[in-house]
């Protein structure tokens, strides 16, 4: 009892750098800070890196540092999401590190919470939450699994299970800085656009970090039609060179490799299902062949879930229609 009271009177002053990469995001960002810094943990370096707004945010982050000694800001020249939050890293001085996005905002107990398994387990590497997604016509329920304590091949399994899983997003967990600071290439790849977070995950993951995903709702997730990467484009694609880097880091454990191609076709079906929509021949044809290339392995592994083998095949030859019942029946909760 002696040893937990101490452990927990050590996280409670345990400094937590929570890194905020801005890019013009101004009319946001008075709830997104706000929500950091009343949180019920008061010991917390606010990271906020300016990646080279022109709508006025920069100014909105001085103020804040002017009026409030645990904000610290960074000016950069426009660099990316992932460029901004690896200079928060380096930057950051805290024993925790943990991000939000400019556009999002976390409930009070965001921090405390994520920091109480820290104080059960001194060898957890990251602590994981819940998120609840705003969209501009309605509020969705919570995502979050709460799959407790996972060790780090089980924490890659998870993961890549996109459609139960807590996902790959930094958003909403909280990493030990240990994690960072002893592995020096520990770091988001700045040439990939989409899946950079789950591919720096799976990377922590791989180094031995264990984690605890309560699931408890501490995130509030904006879904903005502008704010993410919405167009069919180079950076859009980059998500497949993210998943291959993934999936080459997972050869040599055969099952982690095949949840990982199972991912990479999952995700490559959800985009041929919008190519067709929008009538893209050229990617919708480039997907059908990364796709095939992946299905035969797919279908013959018995450790693959029989449902997973029997939807892949018509998922592959009516992307458009599967996709929409297929997203149905998840949200029933039977599939």
């Amino acid at each position: 009892m002696k040893e937990n009271r101490t452990a927990k009177n050590r996280l409670d002053d345990a400094l937590v750098s929570i890194v905020v990469p801005v890019y013009n995001t101004a009319p946001y960002l008075t709830r997104c800070i706000d929500s950091i810094l009343c949180g019920t943990h008061c010991n917390v370096e606010l990271l906020l890196i300016d990646d080279g707004s022109t709508d006025g945010s920069a100014a909105i982050l001085d103020g804040y540092a002017q009026k409030d000694a645990r904000v610290r800001v960074l000016h950069l020249q426009n660099g990316g999401v992932s460029a901004a939050r690896n200079r928060g890293i380096e930057a950051a001085a805290g024993d925790y590190i943990g991000f939000v996005d400019s556009d999002d905002w976390v409930e009070p107990a965001f921090v405390e919470r994520l920091l109480a398994p820290f104080c059960d387990d001194p060898n957890l590497g990251v602590s994981i939450c819940g998120w609840i997604t705003h969209r501009e016509d309605r509020t969705l329920p919570c995502v979050g699994c709460g799959a407790g304590r996972l060790e780090p091949k089980r924490a890659i399994e998870v993961a890549l299970d996109h459609g139960r899983g807590f996902h790959g997003y930094l958003w909403n967990k909280l990493f030990s800085a240990d994690l960072f600071r002893t592995e020096p290439q520990l770091r988001l790849d700045t040439d990939v656009f989409v899946c950079e977070d789950l591919l720096l995950c799976v990377r922590a993951f791989l180094r031995g970090a264990a984690a605890f995903d309560s699931g408890e709702p501490l995130y509030h997730y904006l879904y903005r039609e502008g704010g993410a990467l919405r167009s069919m484009d180079a950076k859009r694609l980059s998500e497949f060179t993210a998943r291959e880097r993934i999936a080459a880091l997972l050869r040599d454990d055969p099952h982690l490799y095949r949840a990982a191609e199972l991912a990479h076709v999952k995700a490559a079906l959800n985009l041929l299902a919008e190519a067709k929509q929008r009538k893209d021949r050229g990617t919708a044809r480039a997907l059908k062949s990364r796709i095939d290339a992946r299905l035969g392995l797919l279908l013959r592994a018995k450790d693959i879930a029989r449902f997973e083998r029997i939807k892949l095949p018509v998922r592959r030859a009516f992307p458009v229609w599967s996709l929409r019942v297929f997203r149905r029946m998840r949200e029933g909760g039977k599939a």
